[in-house]
């Protein structure tokens, strides 16, 4: 019995002398056995800022939030644009795209998701316009429907500007002399002083026609004033919205920018739009306020964020959310993280995680 006690009490001591030896400033921490997973990443706004040798933004710590309540390391790849993820993951180069990717049918075939991570959709930035000034000022007085109606009353004052000084050039030289430059301007001024005021206070109509003639202006001149006064007003209102872009029907035939990606490039041609891809969303940002695009389409969080940076004060977003979505992880099909994962993401969107994570990122957008 004594010999048991001794035996149990070397035991003891040696356990505390191992533990106290391991807790020595000197000695090698124990090695991390947790398995390695590679995740792919590409440089996306707002989500993924990679300008260093390790990447940074909201996806990172969403990641690295996923990666701990899973028990795994990382490993990040890189990729040149978001369609790369897909033969990344379907080679076998990464276990996890984070994106974050939209998740649709036609992708669904190629690879697997995890469950969403969030809600979200499209819109739509365009270029504010700043001119002022006179010449702006006359700019947006011009327009063909206001040139054509300009050139019809031109004519019309001509031609009838010659047929009354035919009709008064001998009984009413005063008024019109029978002389042809000097009559013809004559009765044009008098005409163009008829559409204007109503009539000509230092001039009188004295024969049949010539009166029929001053009859048809007095009254026409009227709905000419309230046509031309119509028309110029919607000229001017028009040259402020008119070639803008307020919605996604006005897309149509529009020069669109978009990060160089398949679901909304492919989103973008089905309605209707000239696409042009570029490989990140600050370059087609770029290209919008330097003309070479129309409008540019991201996913809204990230069109937010490039708005709210204070970079391009010069785009504006603008229409509403349109073909909303979920985006989440991708993951080559069968992996077996997938169920993890799932778990994970219930976890950060059920204890207000993830919400944290992306209003410190990007703010609050309510």
């Amino acid at each position: 019995m004594r010999l048991t006690w001794v035996a149990c009490l070397a035991c003891a001591t040696l356990a505390r002398m191992s533990a106290a030896a391991a807790a020595e400033p000197g000695a090698e921490p124990a090695a991390d056995t947790r398995p390695i997973v590679r995740v792919a990443a590409t440089q996306v706004i707002a989500a993924v800022d990679w300008t260093g040798d390790r990447p940074r933004g909201l996806m990172i710590d969403t990641w690295a939030n996923l990666a701990d309540r899973i028990g795994v390391r990382t490993e990040f790849v890189r990729v040149s644009t978001p369609i790369d993820f897909f033969p990344t993951l379907t080679s076998g180069s990464a276990d996890v795209a984070i994106g974050p990717l939209v998740i649709t049918e036609e992708r669904e075939k190629q690879i697997d998701f995890t469950h969403a991570l969030f809600h979200s959709g499209l819109r739509i930035g365009v270029r504010q316009r700043t001119q002022s000034g006179l010449l702006a000022a006359l700019r947006s007085l011009v327009s063909w429907h206001l040139l054509e109606l300009l050139a019809a009353v031109v004519g019309l004052v001509l031609a009838s500007g010659h047929l009354l000084w035919w009709f008064e050039r001998d009984g009413n030289q005063r008024s019109f002399p029978r002389a042809y430059p000097r009559g013809v301007w004559e009765a044009i001024w008098w005409i163009a002083s008829v559409i204007v005021t109503g009539g000509c206070d230092d001039k009188h109509v004295d024969s049949l026609l010539g009166r029929g003639i001053a009859f048809l202006w007095m009254v026409s001149g009227i709905g000419l004033i309230a046509a031309f006064t119509s028309l110029l007003t919607a000229t001017i209102t028009a040259d402020r919205v008119a070639g803008t872009i307020r919605g996604p029907r006005d897309l149509v035939g529009r020069t669109v920018g978009c990060q160089r990606q398949a679901y909304m490039a492919d989103v973008m041609r089905q309605r209707g739009a000239i696409v042009e891809e570029f490989d990140t969303l600050d370059a087609a940002a770029e290209a919008l306020v330097l003309g070479v695009v129309e409008a540019v389409v991201g996913e809204s969080q990230q069109m937010m964020y490039l708005i709210s940076q204070g970079k391009r004060p010069a785009v504006a977003l603008v229409g509403p959310i349109f073909e909303s979505f979920d985006c989440g992880l991708g993951l080559p099909q069968g992996s077996p993280l997938r169920e993890r994962l799932n778990a994970a993401i219930l976890g950060i969107r059920e204890d207000g995680s993830f919400d944290r994570l992306r209003d410190r990122w990007l703010g609050r957008h309510d």
